[in-house]
């Protein structure tokens, strides 16, 4: 076990602290490299994607050739072929005749998104309508306030149904 004195610990205390790591960092070197590499990684993304979408656009190109080709020909010249006037485009692209075109996917979406919007409108309209009739005009039309919601939804049953007796006993006769 050691001891120290308090004239030791003064001494310790005046001691120059020795930097076990003598290495200097250059901060703004290191930012810049780090912008160097990001532009490098950008324009090298940016160059392949071109040069993918360039050659996808030169495939296209080739197989619509293609496709006009033999639709130019005669059913005898594509019987002999193996091919049926049906089937020229799947002979030519495979599978990816078969998939839909991500365009048309797009449309269908936003025409289904646009169609949910106007059924939305109509309903929202419907129900205002209603909310601004007084209770005697509801039940003219066979409607409680409790039923708007449900009748403008188009929901089964609704707060005044009278589907069931009272007395339901099941279609049994009570003599």
């Amino acid at each position: 076990m050691f001891s120290f004195t308090e004239k030791d610990l003064d001494g310790i205390a005046f001691l120059q602290p020795k930097t076990a790591n003598n290495n200097k960092f250059d901060v703004d070197a290191a930012v810049a490299r780090a912008h160097q590499l990001r532009s490098e990684f950008f324009t090298s993304s940016i160059k392949s994607l071109v040069s993918k979408m360039s050659a996808k656009r030169k495939e296209r190109a080739a197989a619509r050739r293609a496709i006009a080709q033999l639709s130019a020909m005669s059913d005898y010249e594509l019987s002999d072929l193996g091919v049926a006037r049906s089937n020229i485009a799947y002979a030519v692209m495979g599978e990816e005749a078969a998939r839909t075109p991500l365009r048309g996917v797009i449309k269908s979406k936003l025409a289904a998104l646009a169609s949910s919007f106007k059924k939305w409108q109509h309903q929202r309209a419907g129900y205002d309508q209603l909310m601004a009739m007084d209770a005697r005009q509801l039940s003219d039309i066979g409607l409680t306030r409790g039923d708007i919601s449900a009748a403008v939804a188009g929901r089964g049953r609704m707060a005044n149904d009278n589907y069931t007796a009272a007395n339901d006993d099941g279609g049994r006769k009570v003599s």
